[in-house]
């Protein structure tokens, strides 16, 4: 189990944000309570065998179980230790996948803010107003479409430079 964290923990930070990432380390968390459920009863029994108050038990087989009452107390503070790893490693996976959920929405909300734009002024153009001054102009077209060209420029360069884009 300890490889296999180790193994996890790299794929982590080494593959970007897979679902078979996050599916091991649940499937690895399953195994390790399989474990912990196997090892847990087995501290009070060994406990008990090397007890000096049982008199079913001949004093060299204590010795024994003292031997294995320590392997035992030994594989369930690892299983902690495992648990608390895996725990961790499942809070760093959904933290990078938070983060790159992030970049995305940065990403989209930086190219909605430069749509939105054309899309205002080109709104405001395709009401029927009666009397739109700009309308009789020569330049009055040409103009719009330039407002809407160095306006999404502008935002494009700004959100670019902020890391948006």
């Amino acid at each position: 189990l300890e490889d296999q964290l180790e193994a996890l923990e790299e794929a982590i930070f080494r593959e970007r944000f897979r679902r078979a990432t996050t599916e091991r380390i649940y499937k690895l968390r399953r195994d390790l309570l399989e474990v912990k459920r196997a090892v847990s009863p087995l501290v009070d029994v060994c406990n008990r065998l090397m007890r000096a108050d049982v008199e079913l038990v001949p004093e060299d087989a204590r010795v024994y179980f003292r031997d294995v009452y320590d392997h035992v107390i030994r594989l369930n503070e690892m299983a902690d230790t495992l648990r608390e790893l895996l725990t961790t490693a499942l809070e760093a996976n959904l933290s990078l996948i938070s983060v790159a959920q992030n970049e995305a929405m940065k990403r989209l909300a930086g190219w909605a803010a430069i749509i939105a734009v054309p899309t205002m002024i080109a709104g405001v153009y395709g009401m029927n107003f009666k009397v739109m001054p700009e309308l009789d102009w020569p330049f009055g077209y040409p103009l719009a479409i330039g407002l809407m060209l160095a306006t999404c420029g502008y935002l494009y360069y700004r959100l670019k430079r902020a890391g948006w884009l």
